[in-house]
């Protein structure tokens, strides 16, 4: 019968080789003897044999089959002193007598209980334990019902299975619309699959696809009828033998009228959601008027062309619970003059790009009518022109170059401060120079513009830019303040930009020189701003510097990277975008498709009860083949109905949490929490209490396996909010098994074993102490030792002659 030497204390024979350090004469030999087995007792040594009394847990569940069966049955067992005790397990544990019998029926191999196997090994009273598993636990935890004895453990592989894990569906549906429904469909190996959809009783047309290992997405629609809800199931085959039980889902559609969606400025967009069935309104800025009845809001507009009152207007909007989307175009975004608006502090982007690594050095003149009439107004125009100009100052870089020439009558223009870096110390006398900036006299540009020009033609700067301002009629050669030639400003604008010198022009007020100012933004290859209403000059002021300085509009073809997310179906791959504006993602956003250096294509986030997004490149003309992709229309559906989602007073968020649904409860009515409800999670049978964690909001758990249907919340008898639930069977989720076999094996004391080894544990109830033994034997070394010395050969002493 095999034995095993062990040590409690090992480290201490690595003091054994000091020993050859010591002197080593003829008694000395034996002194060593016994100080070497003294050390060897001290490491306490310890014997053992082959464990007699062993538990084998072997895993029947369905992800398993009879793999598991078939190692225990292959295991070389003749070494261990007596044949060990064998149970089964799934959703239970049994002990049975003979391996080659049938599987005992009420073992429900639909899930695994490691926790209930251990259980019955600690009450067993075994000296060990051996776990043949795939480690899957689908109920209870391992890891907190370890028992008392070393648990060995085998690993075997899962079964090769295909699940139906999700059925992606929108929140709601109105009647008649037509909806596309997603069936996520996960595999272990490829295979081609049949996928059987109905809604509600009609079967829908059998769908072939064939599907990689890993998640796939097979989409089908569905034609929403007039009940209030459409119940949606599928269910396949696929051509390898595995698990049904993860085959099929059902999930609940409601369907309700619902209001419609305006569409602002973007005409690509609104054809594309009434081709899925969305009821849109084509509108204009003067729709955007009080009270907004709209489900949600798709705006593609320069913020110029609203009221501060509408911008106000749009972001209550989404504050209450509406649903807003900015799509890219010539108007929206950074070229839009959003930065810094209501709107953009809603949105998932920043028009900020200061942010960028590297970055041209810029030159940047504002030539400024400070003529008479800026002077009218509360607050005046002048008085935002100079807010304008100080904003710019404040985002200039401090290699940055700016100046600022104030103009009036043809002789009458002159530097506020001229052409310099904006360092601290320049910010500092920039600013002083505008704060004392007058208003007198009439409005002839053709002077300080053509100054402006030659002063930009002799810089070095990558980027030169002007932007002209103006609240009255251009007197260049006309009226009281004629000069002697006719000016042509559209010939100065195009001979500057042939000097890659760029003009933009901002006209405010009524009175303004609309038609040359345009022509002169038109020439000049810049923008032109119309502001009716003179308080958003400020916020023009300040988009103009970012557009002007920074490259907005990134024209390199590229294919987005998508990030996995709930509006996606899995596994997509959009094609090649033509162009899009560079943004930023704000910290609490979520991208769903990533352009260049890191900057969002499309990307979503929750702002106050609303929702928001943004698509940045523009499906009327730069968006390539992306905006032709077939996927598209689907996608921009799911995120326009994931917009539409107004807020009710209880709004219920799930998440899986291992073997539990975690539910967060959001109870807002008339823009005020609801607080100190007694509120309650019921599930499939199961009901359990939530409790507040926050003003408004309450939280709670619930045990969940393998189910589909509608969760409820209910406040005292009232159901106040449903939610659906569609989580496939624990039983097959794709964890890591062997990880949790070797921490029970660690934990327990136990090894991961080697099933072609014969299995001949050692166990401490079999394991004997023999530092005795060392002990004595050292004793008895050192007694010799002294004997020896004591009566041995004597020496003899020569005498003297």
């Amino acid at each position: 019968m095999p034995f095993d030497l062990a040590f409690k204390a090992p480290w201490v024979l690595a003091l054994l080789p000091l020993l050859l350090l010591l002197p080593r004469g003829r008694t000395q030999l034996w002194r060593l003897a016994a100080l070497g087995l003294l050390l060897v007792a001290l490491a306490q040594p310890t014997v053992g044999r082959p464990s007699h009394d062993i538990a084998v847990l072997v895993d029947v569940s369905d992800s398993v089959g009879s793999a598991a069966l078939d190692v225990l049955k292959s295991l070389d067992t003749t070494q261990l002193p007596a044949q060990p005790v064998v149970y089964l397990f799934a959703s239970d544990a049994t002990e049975i007598s003979d391996i080659e019998g049938p599987v005992p029926d009420f073992l429900e191999g639909g899930s695994t209980d490691l926790a209930r196997a251990l259980q019955v090994v600690a009450a067993a009273g075994v000296e060990r334990a051996l776990l043949i598993s795939d480690g899957a636990e689908s109920v209870g935890n391992a890891l907190s019902a370890l028992p008392p004895v070393a648990v060995d453990a085998i690993a075997v592989a899962s079964r090769s299975n295909a699940r139906l894990v999700d059925l992606i569906a929108p929140q709601q549906a109105s009647p008649g619309e037509t909806v596309e429904v997603v069936a996520v469909i996960e595999t272990d190996v490829a295979t081609v699959a049949t996928i059987y959809p109905t809604a509600g009783t009609e079967a829908l047309e059998p769908i072939t696809a064939t599907l990689a290992p890993g998640r796939s997405s097979v989409p089908f629609q569905i034609q929403v009828g007039d009940a209030s809800t459409v119940r949606i199931t599928a269910s396949f085959d696929v051509g390898f033998n595995q698990p049904r039980s993860d085959d099929a889902l059902a999930i609940e559609l409601p369907v309700s009228e619902s209001e419609p969606v305006l569409v602002i400025g973007d005409p690509a967009f609104a054809d594309l959601l009434e081709t899925q069935g969305f009821d849109v309104v084509r509108g204009d800025v003067a729709t955007v008027i009080t009270p907004l009845r709209y489900s949600a809001i798709v705006l593609r507009e320069s913020a110029g062309q609203f009221t501060p009152g509408q911008l106000d207007l749009l972001r209550s909007y989404v504050d209450n619970g509406g649903g807003l989307l900015m799509t890219g175009g010539p108007d929206s975004f950074g070229f839009g003059a959003w930065y810094r608006t209501p709107v953009e502090e809603a949105l998932p982007v920043s028009t900020d790009l200061r942010t960028e690594v590297s970055l041209p050095l810029v030159a940047l003149v504002i030539v400024l009518d400070r003529s008479q009439s800026m002077s009218t107004g509360s607050p005046s125009k002048i008085d935002l022109a100079r807010e304008g100009a100080i904003s710019v100052v404040e985002l200039a870089y401090q290699d940055d170059l700016l100046g600022l020439i104030a103009f009036s009558d043809a002789s009458a223009f002159e530097w506020v401060f001229e052409l310099r870096p904006a360092t601290d110390r320049g910010k500092q006398e920039m600013l002083a120079g505008i704060l004392n900036i007058t208003t007198q006299g009439g409005t002839v540009l053709e002077p300080a513009y053509d100054q402006a020009i030659r002063t930009l033609a002799q810089t070095d700067a990558a980027v030169k830019h002007i932007i002209i301002l103006s609240d009255g009629k251009l007197y260049d050669g006309q009226g009281p303040f004629a000069t002697t030639t006719q000016v042509e400003f559209g010939t100065m604008a195009s001979t500057a930009l042939n000097a890659r010198i760029t003009t933009s022009t901002i006209a405010i007020g009524q009175q303004a020189d609309f038609e040359r100012l345009e022509g002169i933004a038109s020439a000049g290859g810049g923008r032109y701003y119309q502001a009716l209403d003179v308080s958003t000059l400020p916020q023009i002021f300040t988009n103009e510097a970012l557009t002007a300085t920074r490259s907005l509009l990134r024209e390199e073809p590229f294919r987005p990277t998508t990030h996995r997310h709930p509006l996606l179906p899995p596994n997509i791959a959009p094609p090649q975008v033509d162009a899009y504006i560079a943004s930023t993602l704000k910290p609490d956003a979520e991208i769903l498709f990533e352009g260049l250096l890191e900057e969002p294509i499309l990307a979503v986030r929750r702002q106050g009860l609303g929702r928001t997004a943004a698509l940045t490149t523009d499906l009327n003309a730069w968006a390539g083949d992306f905006g032709r992709w077939r996927e598209l229309p689907g996608v921009l559906g799911t995120v326009t109905r994931w917009l539409q989602a107004n807020p009710a007073q209880y709004s219920a968020s799930l998440g899986r949490d291992g073997h539990q649904l975690r539910v967060v409860v959001d109870a807002v009515r008339d823009g005020k929490y609801i607080n100190n409800r007694n509120l309650r999670v019921r599930f499939d049978g199961v009901t359990s209490d939530l409790e507040q964690i926050a003003p408004g909001r309450y939280e709670g758990r619930i045990d969940i396996g393998a189910a589909q249907g509608t969760l409820l919340i209910i406040d005292g008898s009232e159901v106040v909010a449903r939610s659906r639930v569609t989580t496939p069977n624990p039983e097959f989720d794709t964890v890591d098994g062997g990880l949790l076999l070797e921490r029970i094996a660690t934990r327990t004391g136990g090894a991961l074993i080697d099933p072609a080894e014969p299995y001949a544990p050692i166990t401490p109830s079999t394991s004997t102490p023999i530092w005795f033994v060392f002990a004595l034997a050292g004793l008895a070394m050192f007694l010799i030792e002294l004997i020896v010395r004591r009566f041995g050969r004597p020496r003899y002493r020569r005498q003297p002659a």
